[in-house]
């Protein structure tokens, strides 16, 4: 079902629970996605040293948003939930526009051995808190045989919330930061971000690999070949001719060189690449410092694949970034989500800087701000 009488209207983390998996495995562990006022967070950040689980729960985010879309499945592509005692369970609230009616739920996806849905009960007293009519159930329950068992399926806003992600054979993305799809998507940025030189591949105009909507994406470094790099979606997106490249050009020069004598100059003919102008020095996009292309990534992926309503993974967002950088990456993270109502922002790092940039207790138009630091043995 999709089209006018279906559409997502939210869909926002309120709390995740896990027991087993990477560091923690004596006892359930929770992470509290709303505010003090018990909205949900649409910016949350966890804070610690390296090695005490922060990129272990942003993988399982990740993992645990796959499991809408449905189907039988072997094994679920996290270790700790196929093998071991691993489980976890990540309660969203979502709001749908189905068939004329408009329904607020609270939606549990879990996955892992016996009843993973008992991490973390949900009453009519803890429900009216969030306005939602009832919690719904998706995942899957793991055997001892280590079968996989599909739950949830039978309940119809369930099924329909799964078939609208599965069977979307819509247009491609319309908009850059401005996409009119309503479906969830989760995009997930892990510490590795590089745009690395394009050596493979025969260049020239084509669709990139992976064009259209996904209900996840990873994105590490990007690939070395034509097809799925920055350079061959620019080239693309100028080709398209539908305003999204004099944007995405306009965003990149703002975001990442304000205040810088680089910028993106757009693309050139031959041979087909985006070229940076620096005092009338032009080089590639690989030539950039780590720190510019991880954001030049960052921005350009997420402008070209959000949905209205995104759920963005930023692990390690202080990487490669000096101090200076690193506020104004706070800062501009802070505009987007004023700009985007459907954007929620879950971001790591272990920079004291960002702590204070942050500014947690300060109330702060347009954001509803969360976070936890899983250890506070931080310099």
């Amino acid at each position: 079902m999709t089209g006018s009488q279906f559409q997502v209207r939210a869909l926002q983390p309120l709390f995740l629970t896990v027991e087993g998996i990477g560091p923690f495995q004596e006892k359930p562990f929770e992470l509290d996605f709303t505010d003090a006022h018990d909205e949900p967070c649409n910016f949350y950040v966890l804070v610690s040293e390296n090695g005490r689980g922060k990129s272990n729960l942003l993988d399982l985010m990740a993992c645990l948003m796959e499991l809408l879309s449905g189907g039988e499945r072997e094994t679920l592509g996290l270790e700790d939930l196929d093998s071991g005692k691993g489980r976890a369970q990540w309660d969203l609230l979502v709001e749908l526009y189905r068939e004329g009616r408009e329904e607020r739920f609270v939606l549990s996806l879990a996955a892992g051995g016996g009843d993973p849905w008992s991490l973390a009960d949900w009453g009519e007293d803890r429900l009216a808190i969030y306005g939602a009519s009832d919690r719904v159930r998706l995942g899957y329950r793991r055997h001892e045989s280590s079968r996989l068992e599909l739950v949830g399926f039978n309940d119809e806003r369930v099924s329909d919330l799964v078939a609208a992600i599965r069977n979307w054979h819509g247009p491609s993305p319309d908009g850059f930061e401005n996409n009119t799809l309503t479906l969830p998507t989760l995009l997930y940025f892990d510490p590795y971000r590089d745009i690395p030189r394009v050596r493979t591949g025969t260049r020239g105009i084509n669709e990139p690999e992976h064009w259209g909507y996904q209900l996840v994406r990873r994105f590490s470094q990007e690939g070395n070949s034509w097809h799925d790099s920055l350079d061959n979606l620019l080239v693309w997106l100028k080709w398209l001719d539908d305003e999204r490249f004099d944007r995405a050009v306009k965003t990149i020069n703002e975001r990442v060189f304000a205040g810088s004598t680089k910028f993106l100059k757009g693309v050139r003919k031959e041979p087909p690449e985006a070229i940076i102008n620096n005092e009338g020095q032009i080089h590639r996009l690989d030539r950039l410092s780590s720190g510019e292309k991880s954001l030049v990534q960052l921005y350009l992926r997420l402008g070209v694949h959000m949905t209205r309503n995104t759920i963005l993974l930023v692990d390690e967002m202080d990487v490669h970034l000096h101090a200076k950088w690193q506020h104004r990456t706070m800062r501009l993270f802070k505009q987007l989500l004023r700009e985007n109502p459907g954007l929620t922002i879950i971001a790591t790092h272990h920079s004291m800087e960002l702590i204070e940039a942050f500014s947690f207790e300060v109330p702060q138009e347009g954001l509803r701000k969360g976070g936890f630091i899983i250890n506070e043995n931080l310099e």
